[in-house]
């Protein structure tokens, strides 16, 4: 019998034209998905998506129709609202890899709870809710009935999947933050082979930056100038990293490079999550590494920490370490090159630096075998697939 084609519908709730929030609503037949549900930061304040507009749609009803929530990776902008969101939503599965729950467990409970005096009914709640995400492993594919889907390695940090959906003959990738090429502590994404994907959402944070090229690259620059600094001024550094994940990054690169035993300090706060890593098989640290104690050590060293308020802030020459794990205006297009969708829908964009760059919409025009349509989708406006 000739089945109809179910209408794909795609909302952006956060992280459309801008970063922060990340939050997608996919709707497949009658199943209802969530891509990702992150937090975002405007001037000091915390905002969530928003699943107020998602209601008023005639799409659904109220949150508990949410039937599946897929986490691409444990990055703040992406993971930070799932604990709220998974109050609302008590039906829904919630899937990501292993080492995304890890990475998420520790930013959304541990630095939470463990060691602080917080409201003990709060701090299990939040527990039981953790409990309750399941874990898929990269190249598994899950059967929901109305679609498929498939987890694909992002590149961008450990842990983090591209999901492919399949459903009739429909197939959509959402990629998450994704690297093509290899980061300290990643190999580069894995494009699923031979797969005619008709839809690609591709969180495009440099699609309006054509001059964004990897500063050949910061995280280099900035690693040797630490270990030079030390090395051959004999001074004391202290590294502030303002996210966890680029702490582990950064503690990595150092360790590549040191070759003249520069002893690293780093901070419990950030020890703690390298030690997670490390049971996940991710390898960082090595013989120069101690944890700081209450004691400034004498001969000169680096200190790491995430910590703003550290009470060592004042006895060292300090530096704040930071570099972009994402693809760059070239990345991207190698990238949908090599997949050559029908349609890109482009979401997580900053704003464009001038009006006269071009796009990565009119960059890619310029191929003549690029058969991409390119839709930069707002928040709050409904797309069909």
């Amino acid at each position: 019998g000739g089945k109809m084609q179910q209408d794909i519908i795609f909302i952006p709730l956060g992280g459309g034209q801008r970063v922060g929030a990340s939050c997608y609503y996919l709707k497949v037949g009658d199943a209802n998905i969530i891509l990702d549900a992150g937090i975002g930061i405007d001037d000091g304040l915390e905002f969530g998506p928003d699943f107020q507009f998602l209601i008023r749609t005639p799409f659904i009803q109220s949150m508990t129709q949410i039937n599946n929530i897929f986490i691409s990776h444990a990055h703040m902008d992406h993971v930070g609202y799932l604990l709220k969101l998974m109050n609302q939503t008590s039906y829904a599965g919630v899937y990501m890899t292993e080492i995304t729950k890890v990475l998420s467990e520790y930013q959304l409970y541990d630095r939470l709870f463990i060691g602080k005096s917080r409201d003990e009914n709060t701090r299990l709640a939040a527990r039981s809710l953790l409990e309750r995400i399941a874990t898929v492993s990269f190249m598994q594919t899950i059967d929901f009935g109305k679609y498929k889907v498939t987890f694909y390695p992002a590149g961008h940090i450990p842990g983090a999947m591209m999901m492919l959906f399949e459903a009739g003959k429909k197939k959509i990738l959402y990629t998450g933050d994704y690297s093509l090429n290899n980061t300290a502590l990643t190999q580069g994404c894995m494009i699923p082979k031979d797969v005619e994907i008709d839809t690609v959402i591709i969180c495009g944070l440099h699609a309006k930056h054509p001059d964004y090229t990897k500063k050949s690259d910061a995280i280099y620059k900035q690693a040797g100038y630490v270990l030079h600094t030390v090395k051959d001024n004999r001074r004391s550094l202290l590294c502030q990293i303002p996210q966890l994940s680029k702490g582990i990054e950064f503690i990595k690169k150092l360790n590549d490079w040191n070759n003249t035993g520069v002893p690293i300090y780093i901070d419990s706060s950030i020890m703690d999550m390298v030690v997670k890593m490390e049971r996940l098989s991710v390898p960082v640290l090595n013989k120069y590494n101690k944890v700081m104690g209450d004691e400034k050590p004498s001969m000169p060293h680096i200190y790491l920490t995430s910590d703003r308020n550290t009470k060592w802030a004042g006895q060292y020459k300090s530096i704040k370490v930071d570099f972009s794990l994402h693809e760059d205006f070239n990345e991207m297009k190698q990238f949908l090159k090599r997949i050559n969708p029908r349609q890109a829908i482009v979401v997580h964009c900053g704003k464009e630096n001038s009006v006269f760059d071009d796009t990565i919409e009119q960059e890619m025009m310029k191929d003549v075998d690029c058969r991409t349509q390119f839709t930069f989708a707002d928040e709050e406006e409904i797309y069909r697939l």
